[in-house]
């Protein structure tokens, strides 16, 4: 799943974190070690408040499922916006031909920024498709 150890490492870091901050596992304090050492929490008489593991899951997965839904939708606000730019350009040199000099370099800008949002809306749907389709 991971390519390089480091981005496993932090992954699983980062989940061990999660756990420690719902209260279903702790962190052991020694002094004499380099490693951080995890153990199950005490669970008292009330486990309502502690999730499972597959509510957890569930939770991690929603949690980047819409994650990647708002860039998808951030980036292609930006690309319609984008676009809308280009298009304006368009026709103000087609009112104003005398113009299209000065607009010209606008036009270039906002056409390889519409290009480069479209590319990051595919690149984020093609990561969700793949994300839901492991699940």
């Amino acid at each position: 799943m991971f390519d390089k150890k480091k981005n496993a490492t932090q992954f699983v870091y980062r989940h061990l974190k999660l756990l420690e901050k719902k209260g279903i596992i702790k962190t052991l304090t020694t002094n004499s070690q380099k490693a951080i050492v995890f153990c199950w929490a005490v669970q008292s008489e009330d486990t309502s408040k502690v999730q499972t593991l597959p509510q957890l899951e569930n939770e991690i997965h929603d949690r980047i499922i819409s994650k990647l839904q708002e860039k998808i939708r951030l980036y292609r606000a930006e690309m319609l916006t984008n676009i809308g730019e280009t298009e304006a350009y368009s026709e103000w040199v087609t009112e104003m031909p005398e113009l299209a000099d000065d607009v010209k370099s606008n036009y270039q800008h906002t056409r390889e920024q519409a290009k480069v949002m479209l590319g990051k809306v595919k690149g984020f749907e093609r990561l969700l498709a793949q994300y839901e389709a492991r699940i």
